[in-house]
């Protein structure tokens, strides 16, 4: 369908000067006010028109509901309709076509657009909203759309739209995973005394690597034990432990205990136990001196370096001297339980003594394998960095189904920003079939005006 559609503005400036700023303050209003939404309105009536025309003069029912099996189709009424859009709200009156034979109705506009029987919003504008709440607060968002891109939509609205999508589902290669990662930030739950619930809610995050390195995201949990999330990780991979090769992870006895069943080993993050062994001194009452001086050795005894590479055979030569390091860093590891046992740090004692069961395990897998394991979950913690700042930072009050969506979608949005796009260029239906072409942009002197 081609159209040739002329725009007639009226432009009226002072002859005693005026500001460049006002001109384009002017001209954003009149498009963001009118110009835009009405431009989408006629193109949206004209192909109405067309639609119903080829109906009406060659029976062609590609774009009706289908009631009967020999339709007869009249003009029976124009139903007022609207929807909001990033270009404004766009009005119309599309016409209703009903059957002679059977009675039913059609309304064929709703049947080319794809548009669902209710439907009161463009999609490209459900992504706007989703994105921009991903990043900050529902209440700074919809003043921000209303403001900058003068699209009011209530808070509550806006809260709908985001809980409704399901542009969170996370669907991506599972059957390859590397290494298991997971961790944990609480949250400003909202809280339910009917049903027992303070105010202090958990999300749960889980992400594999892939045997190429790619972050696989597994899903965001809230108010689910590991237990559960790692039933979940089996059932939706449909098979049998081991799911990945490898867990890395803080430690958390839980988080161990339940996903370290769907791994072949674990692997304690450095970072954590480095940092941990901070706080268990200082419940044992060490002092800062003290505290520090550990957290050096510590560090000193895990600083076994292995090639940065993902996969590197290990020759004879350098597996002998990296057991023989790795033997020298369990026996300082055992003097380091010792001495904290000897002073009354029993609390740091057994804290070390229980991290070091999986503290090499990434030297381990190296030297059998030859395949790089990460010793720190870095990974993961920078995604949680990202949930907290907007979970944590931004909002608070959230019930769970609310954080667990939200944290899907930046996970999405950061670990697999093609399915992202991907998602939004299917659901907009981006294929090509609108082409706008501006021609030219002409002056008519004011004595045609009339004309």
């Amino acid at each position: 369908m081609l159209n040739i559609i002329s725009l007639d503005l009226l432009a009226t400036t002072s002859e005693h000067g005026y500001s460049l700023d006002e001109l384009v303050y002017r001209t954003q209003q009149l498009f963001e006010t009118e110009g835009m939404a009405g431009f989408v309105s006629l193109v949206l009536e004209l192909t109405d028109e067309k639609l119903c025309s080829d109906i009406l003069r060659n029976g062609k029912t590609k774009f009706t509901a289908g009631h009967c099996d020999n339709p007869r189709y009249q003009l029976h009424d124009k139903v007022p309709r609207q929807f909001r859009t990033s270009v404004g709200v766009v009005r119309i009156r599309w016409r209703r076509l009903k059957c002679m034979n059977c009675g039913g109705s059609s309304i064929p506009l709703r049947y080319f657009l794809g548009l669902e029987p209710y439907q009161s919003k463009s999609s490209e504008l459900e992504q706007m909203v989703v994105e921009v709440v991903s990043e900050q607060s529902y209440r700074r968002s919809t003043r921000h759309l209303g403001d900058i891109g003068s699209i009011p939509i209530p808070r509550s609205t806006a809260h709908r739209w985001v809980a409704e999508s399901d542009c969170d589902q996370l669907e991506t290669n599972r059957e390859n995973l590397d290494v298991l990662m997971a961790d944990g930030t609480g949250y400003k739950r909202r809280p339910d005394r009917a049903a027992d619930l303070n105010n202090r809610g958990e999300l749960r995050v889980t992400m594999g690597v892939d045997k190429q390195g790619n972050l696989i995201p597994l899903g965001a949990f809230s108010g689910e034990s590991w237990e559960n999330i790692a039933e979940k990780i089996k059932n939706d991979m449909k098979k049998d432990p081991p799911l990945a090769d490898v867990l890395v992870s803080d430690g958390e006895r839980g988080l161990v205990n339940s996903l370290g069943s769907l791994c072949k080993q674990a692997q304690r993050c450095h970072w954590h136990i480095v940092r941990d062994l901070n706080y268990t001194m200082w419940q044992d009452k060490a002092p800062k001196k003290e505290r520090d001086s550990r957290k050096h050795d510590l560090t000193a005894i895990l600083g076994i370096e292995i090639p940065e590479e993902e996969i590197e055979v290990v020759n004879e030569e350098d597996s002998e001297n990296i057991i023989e390091r790795l033997q020298e860093s369990e026996k300082r590891i055992t003097e380091l339980i010792s001495s904290l046992a000897d002073k009354g740090y029993n609390t740091a004692a057994d804290y070390v003594k229980r991290a070091s069961r999986n503290m090499f395990s990434y030297v381990r897998r190296w030297l059998r394998t030859g395949i790089v394991t990460p010793r720190v979950s870095s990974l993961i913690e920078r995604m949680m960095r990202e949930i907290a700042r907007r979970l944590k930072r931004i909002a608070f009050g959230w019930s769970e189904e609310g954080a667990a969506k939200m944290a899907q979608v930046i996970i999405k949005r950061i670990t697999s920003a093609g399915e992202w796009e991907k998602y939004w260029k299917n659901k907009l239906r981006i294929e090509g079939n609108v082409v706008l072409t501006l021609n030219s942009i002409r002056h008519k002197s004011p004595q045609t005006l009339g004309r």
